[in-house]
């Protein structure tokens, strides 16, 4: 969490920001499924370090059965700047197909934009927008959301009671402005979740933008069939509930 023993006063310039919603492989040469590996990794206006959204070793890929299953993203560990522009880069590469070798194990390798400096990256109307890839033997879409006056949401989840203590679920972040879900975990494709010191569940992604002007809707739905939802609103230099809403600044 970002400048939390911060407090910003009204009137305070707020940076632009983006949510990435998911990331898909939308065709592939080889069919499918597909047993991925490799990274994408985003760099951003505030200081072009890697920032990674998705990290598999060869021995540790995921299984795309079809074009609508999402990757699994981890990232990003921090909330995304937009000033200029968001670089996004593409290296993915396949074990075996079908149980079969390939000759060329690269899937998808290229460079992505989030332009922040054209109109066009400013929508008048909350949607969510796709950039493709189109290279080596796949397309690859990347869908976000254009994010004005962000604030950044670090999500926590803690266990009050459970036995056994763990986690088997989907948690799912949302905005007021945008109708679509931001997957933060889901245990059908990232595994159950066991809880550790204090009861916290730790997932792998848990940053989520949020303009100040919205709210922040957090649904946890349990496999046993439980499913609830809070509301959180931003506010500047506080803690609210499990959820942080800093402002996000350089610094």
């Amino acid at each position: 969490m970002h400048n939390t023993n911060r407090t910003f006063q009204d009137g305070f310039r707020m940076c632009n920001s983006a949510n990435i919603v998911s990331v898909n492989i939308a065709s592939s040469d080889y069919g499918y499924p597909l047993n991925v590996y490799g990274t994408i990794i985003a760099r951003d206006s505030l200081d072009r370090k890697r920032v990674y959204l998705f990290q598999r070793a060869k021995d540790d890929c995921q299984n795309i059965s079809s074009k609508n299953d999402p990757l699994v993203l981890t990232g990003p560990k921090r909330g995304l700047m937009i000033f200029d522009s968001i670089i996004f880069e593409v290296d993915l590469k396949v074990k075996d197909v079908n149980g079969r070798k390939v000759n060329d194990e690269r899937v998808s390798k290229g460079l992505m934009e989030i332009n922040g400096i054209s109109r066009l990256s400013f929508p008048t109307k909350y949607k969510v927008q796709t950039e493709k890839l189109v290279s080596m033997h796949s397309t690859l879409d990347l869908n976000y959301t254009f994010v004005r006056k962000a604030v950044e949401g670090t999500v926590e989840v803690r266990i009050l009671e459970a036995e056994p203590d763990n986690f088997h679920g989907r948690i799912i972040a949302r905005t007021s402005s945008f109708p679509c879900d931001i997957m933060l975990h889901d245990s059908k494709l990232a595994g159950m979740l066991t809880a550790g010191e204090g009861g916290v569940v730790q997932t792998a992604r848990r940053v989520v933008s949020v303009s100040v002007d919205e709210t922040l809707l957090l649904t946890v739905a349990v496999a046993a069939g439980g499913v609830s939802t809070v509301e959180f609103t931003p506010k500047r230099g506080h803690l609210v509930h499990c959820a942080s809403l800093i402002p996000y600044v350089p610094g």
